[in-house]
């Protein structure tokens, strides 16, 4: 069985598109969470992701700031301006979507998260550290997390209690046969590690190993769409830089 793993959508089309199109021959979609905010076609990618039903889906903190369920005030202003934005933008039916799905989810022998395990809406995993506190608040030898929108893997092969983090680049393999470990997709609609493409990971669970993937996209197009929607232009300026 070979999985995709997906996380922060972000409204970006564009890049999901590409990703679907690259998916083929995968049995399930795991989606870690934030399918809308920031990008300009949040309803698009509800609908593409619908459209192709995931196995999971689970909520971000953007999803339920977009639709009320989440307090904006920790936000910057620009993430403020496009929560505003998206959550215009979304009908009662979308809206529903979005609060039905869960903070967390099990899925054989992997945990799925957003942030983190133990604070599956708002902590980043981005050292060794936090990976090492968060080792305590899951059952399963996998994790899944997303929110940081930089692909990288925490994990512990020999089971020695001494977890090591570092950032996953496109074709990297890793073996998950042995010991634990927390896994990041990155972001499919906006990375933030320095390489514009579309990222995300495929978990084929027979072999035991996760795949780091990148999919180039047709990023004008959603600069395009980001300056013809009014959102703010930094947002579309990011994208070509992968930050």
């Amino acid at each position: 069985m070979r999985v995709a793993i997906l996380s922060d959508v972000h409204g970006n089309a564009a890049a999901l598109e590409a990703v679907l199109g690259d998916i083929a021959g995968c049995d399930a979609i795991w989606n870690l969470g934030d399918t809308v905010g920031y990008g300009p076609e949040p309803v698009r990618c509800m609908d593409l992701l619908a459209g192709v039903a995931p196995a999971v889906t689970l909520v971000g903190n953007h999803d339920l700031a977009c639709i009320g369920l989440l307090d904006t005030s920790q936000f910057n202003l620009i993430a403020r301006q496009a929560t505003d934005w998206t959550a215009d933008q979304l009908t009662a039916s979308h809206r529903e979507t979005l609060a039905s799905y869960p903070q967390t989810a099990v899925v054989g022998d992997a945990t799925l998260v957003h942030g983190s395990p133990r604070s599956p809406i708002w902590e980043y995993i981005i050292s060794a550290a936090v990976a090492t506190e968060n080792m305590g608040a899951f059952a399963t030898r996998l994790c899944f997390v997303g929110h940081t929108h930089v692909a990288a893997v925490a994990n512990d092969p020999a089971d020695s209690g001494r977890v090591r983090y570092q950032r996953l680049e496109a074709g990297a393999r890793i073996d998950v046969a042995r010991g634990r470990a927390i896994l990041n997709p990155g972001s499919v609609g906006q990375p933030r590690d320095g390489d514009p493409r579309a990222a995300y990971l495929i978990f084929d669970v027979d072999e035991a190993t996760v795949e780091m993937r990148r999919v180039a996209y047709p990023i004008e197009r959603t600069q395009e769409a980001i300056a013809s929607v009014g959102l703010p232009d930094v947002l579309g300026m990011r994208l070509a830089l992968g930050r």
